[in-house]
């Protein structure tokens, strides 16, 4: 009786180690704007697995530029990820497939609002790589330069 709990209670430790592996990705995989920013604590991190799309919600503030960059394990392949307000209409600020797939945007951000990183990891060709991967958001500001495209 005892070895079949035993077994559950490994497998089950097992999947909860393997839910904080992504811890801090971000910090360390995805590339940073230059000194210039700050770094958001609305950076994060978080397991994706193959065609699955995810939203982060975030403020940001008027009068600042940002540095977004999402980046993923190799193995995802080209992340997709895109801007969008948050409201009813949900309308898109920026699209990366619209700029070949780039990791990251700077932006100047005119009147303080929250908006939605939609983030979408492209469907395996072969089917085979179901596995989880890492994902990692990393949010930047600083005070406005007024070079940036602005939203």
């Amino acid at each position: 009786m005892r070895y079949p709990l035993l077994i559950a209670f490994i497998i089950s430790l097992n999947s909860f180690l393997k839910a904080q592996d992504c811890t801090g990705y971000h910090k360390y995989h995805c590339p940073y704007g230059d000194y210039s920013f700050y770094t958001s604590q609305q950076s994060t991190s978080a397991l994706f697995r193959r065609g699955q799309t995810s939203e982060f919600n975030m403020v940001i503030y008027g009068d600042e530029d940002y540095y977004i960059a999402v980046c993923g394990h190799r193995k995802l392949g080209d992340l997709h990820f895109r801007l969008l307000e948050d409201n009813k209409e949900r309308n898109v600020l920026y699209d990366n497939a619209q700029d070949d797939f780039s990791e990251s945007i700077v932006f100047t951000n005119e009147v303080t609002r929250n908006i939605i990183v939609e983030v979408t990891v492209p469907e395996s060709g072969s089917g085979k790589d179901k596995d989880l991967r890492c994902v990692g958001i990393v949010v930047q500001f600083r005070e406005t330069g007024e070079t940036e495209p602005k939203f």
